[in-house]
């Protein structure tokens, strides 16, 4: 009886020490928030409008409801936006221009403190435009900006910290 048992219960503590081990951390929920993000922001060369007009909508529910960005680097200043409204409005006219997009996000550094969290990332961009000048690729370091709300990391503004175009090529 007794080994019938332990045969039971050993697995079972395996397993929630497994768990335990591997359970969603909060890095891991904010990493995974940014793949959300990530996927819903591509653009696919087949997508039709509709499916457009869904994903931004997605999309502008993962931010919060102001949003902050820095992009005094690339020379643009400092942009806020004060509702979800407008955020989807600025994704939907950016999604217009696009005939393809791809991202990647490569040695994500996660920082929390708190309710707040940053996290530096290398973002990747391959894409074409609808205007007929071709595909464009960018890499850019970037800082991401996230506050937990409700217990959910919502994305509150970024960073350009510098383009990498010239490193990840390899031609310095």
């Amino acid at each position: 009886m007794k080994k019938s048992i332990l045969w039971i219960l050993v697995p079972l503590a395996v397993a929630a020490l497994a768990w335990l081990l591997t359970g969603d951390s909060e890095e891991q929920r904010i990493l995974d928030r940014l793949e959300q993000i990530r996927v819903l922001a591509e653009v696919g060369e087949q997508e039709n409008t509709l499916a457009g007009v869904a994903r931004a909508k997605q999309l502008g529910s993962l931010f919060s409801t102001t949003t902050r960005y820095d992009l005094s680097t690339l020379g643009h200043g400092v942009t806020e936006i004060n509702s979800r409204k407008e955020l989807t409005q600025r994704i939907l006219a950016g999604r217009s221009k696009l005939l393809s997009l791809e991202l990647g996000l490569l040695a994500p550094q996660v920082e929390i403190d708190g309710d707040h969290a940053t996290v530096g990332v290398t973002g990747t961009a391959l894409g074409a435009t609808h205007d007929g000048e071709g595909k464009f690729m960018d890499v850019h370091r970037i800082e991401i900006d996230l506050v937990r709300t409700d217990g959910d990391w919502l994305v509150s503004g970024g960073r350009h910290i510098r383009d990498e175009r010239a490193a990840f090529s390899g031609a310095e």
